[in-house]
């Protein structure tokens, strides 16, 4: 009988020692694995923000774990972001991190409160890039505001590059008019209503055999030369 109860302890002893080399084994293993880092990081499709700003935003600039880096937490952050509309996170093999961005455009400066105002209606004090945008020189009511912009930020990028300042000029028969003053030198006339029609500004202007004057989209499509 004693010898039987040498052999059961012999094997138990043995299981221990070999539960405890796995489990050492097991904990290397998973902090080696842990402690494996972002490799390289990729981004993707943006216009106006550097690498360096997203990956701060991201918390990712000192190439934390691959691991404990989760795609869902790092778009969680970036979007967030006052300048970032959507991030979608991609990791791939070796360590290799790609995030893709659609960012937020500034569209408008609003000289009467000094604010820069987004895409997205919200508005920043001083943006973290060089920007050139059409100026708001006067203030826009508020019942007429959100229409404009909403509006406005539909204008093709091409034409909406060439409005230099942008004043609130309502008539006696519409409130919501508004008058443009183009880098070129002309002035256009347009109601929020009919916003969209300055994007045939573009085909318009050859028209104009290098006229200067006012162009009236508020009321039909007529030009006055000054």
């Amino acid at each position: 009988m004693a010898k039987k109860v040498v052999k059961k302890r012999k094997i138990r002893i043995f299981s221990v020692l070999l539960l405890l080399i796995i489990a050492v084994l097991a904990y290397f293993l998973i902090r080696a694995i842990l402690s494996f880092r972002i490799q390289n990081i990729y981004i993707h499709d943006t216009k106006y923000l550097n690498d360096n700003y997203i990956m701060d935003v991201a918390k990712i600039s000192d190439y934390p774990s691959y691991i404990l880096s989760f795609s869902s937490s790092i778009e969680n952050r970036l979007e967030k972001d006052v300048y970032i509309k959507k991030a979608t996170v991609k990791k791939s093999f070796l360590g290799v991190v790609d995030i893709y961005i659609e960012e937020k455009e500034i569209i408008l400066y609003r000289e009467y409160d000094k604010k820069y105002v987004l895409d997205d209606f919200n508005v920043v004090d001083s943006p973290i890039y060089n920007v050139s945008v059409p100026r708001a020189i006067n203030y826009i009511p508020d019942t007429v505001y959100d229409s404009f912009v909403s509006h406005f930020v539909k204008i093709d990028d091409k034409v909406r590059d060439k409005i230099s300042q942008i004043k609130y000029d309502p008539s006696e028969y519409d409130d919501s008019r508004f008058l443009f003053y183009m880098i070129d030198g002309n002035y256009v006339y347009v109601t929020v209503t009919k916003l969209d029609s300055i994007d045939y500004y573009n085909e318009i202007y050859p028209t104009l055999e290098g006229k200067k004057g006012t162009l009236y989209l508020d009321s039909g499509n007529h030009f006055q030369a000054f």
